[in-house]
């Protein structure tokens, strides 16, 4: 069995928590604007967050709730029709295990311990030598950053101040330059490999994303993604990074954030506004087909799993789950899974 200590809740569990002293009718008033946001409807949303604007102008969850409405109400302009998954037709002719990482100066956040990034990341292609020993694995990174040994470094010139933009940006120059026949996961680096990925590709998709449910602007994990063979997945990114640019020069204009979202979190808003979050909400089992590139929806159940606060697994429930993520704190909980990996137990 595998013990995963307590964590806390999501930033969307914790605004929407129902608070016993809350007025119920805005306390409904919440609850219902949340539930269209989930299916992707900030039309239907935003007048109901505008009467809760206007009665808590105050309360921290009404102002979530605008920024979702904010984020969800963007739209990214894409020929989006439907997509049925079928299995593939012939096999990669091998596979890229792709992290993004660079070394920056440690400051405590006042909610996430002090973490040995290194020490992480050096376990985490680890992790993918013992499951997935065939594959190559590479780290985008800048000019400066120690990169573990048995990784080849594509090293590139970068905007620290906006790393998550920035990684998009070399997954998609990875990508225009990647091998053909090859395919990709493109993960964070502190994703355990633990299943070898091959059997992902099995389906016959172009990229793959993985979703989890509760996140009305986040649905899509930007730390897992599938890219199969083929100049698509190039396509899909190089449609993504436009759609960030736009919704960061909308933010920027609007004052709807505190800060860049070419920082942090806006590659995650722009998969989805790619996507197109009432058409995701509606095929969320499936796929779709974004200007002509066919997109795949795993659940990040099985292919990009998070262990859960004080639940105890078993070994064979483990073994069933294509990626772990330690996200956060869990970093902390990443030795102790490698060990059970190396001794066989896991």
């Amino acid at each position: 069995m595998y013990h995963s200590p307590r964590r806390g809740l999501s930033g969307a569990q914790r605004s929407f928590v129902s608070d016993p002293s809350s007025n119920p009718r805005l306390l409904a008033l919440r609850q219902q604007a949340f539930g269209y946001l989930l299916r992707g409807r900030a039309d239907l949303a935003q007048p109901l967050v505008a009467q809760l604007q206007q009665a808590a102008p105050q309360d921290a969850s009404t102002r979530q709730l605008a920024l979702y409405v904010e984020t969800v109400g963007f739209d990214c302009p894409a020929r989006r029709e439907p997509y049925a998954p079928a299995a593939a037709q012939s096999a990669p002719s091998g596979i890229d295990i792709v992290s993004f990482h660079v070394d920056l100066p440690r400051a405590p956040s006042g909610i996430h311990k002090d973490i040995d990034y290194a020490t992480v990341l050096a376990q985490s292609f680890e992790s993918a030598a013992l499951r997935a020993p065939g594959a190559q694995r590479i780290l985008l990174t800048d000019e400066t950053t120690s990169v573990p040994a048995g990784v080849e470094a594509r090293r590139h010139a970068l905007d620290r101040n906006r790393l998550m933009y920035e990684r998009m940006r070399l997954q998609q120059s990875y990508l225009e330059a990647r091998a053909q026949g090859r395919a990709t996961v493109l993960m964070d680096s502190d994703v355990v490999v633990n299943l070898d990925p091959a059997a992902v590709f099995a389906e016959d998709f172009d990229v793959g994303l993985t979703w989890r449910p509760g996140f009305p602007d986040a649905p899509f994990n930007g730390g897992m993604i599938f890219v199969a063979p083929g100049d698509a997945g190039h396509r899909f990114f190089t449609d993504a990074r436009a759609c960030y640019d736009a919704l960061a020069e909308r933010a920027a204009r609007t004052r709807a954030f505190a800060g860049d979202i070419r920082a942090w979190w806006g590659d995650q808003f722009a998969l989805a506004a790619l996507v197109g979050y009432r058409q995701f909400a509606e095929r969320a089992q499936e796929g779709l087909r974004i200007n002509g590139v066919r997109v795949r929806f795993f659940p990040c159940e099985t292919h990009n799993f998070t262990l859960e606060a004080e639940t105890r697994y078993s070994t064979a429930t483990l073994r069933q789950k294509y990626f772990i993520h330690f996200k956060g704190n869990r970093k902390a909980m990443q030795s102790q899974y490698l060990d059970g990996m190396r001794s066989g137990r896991l």
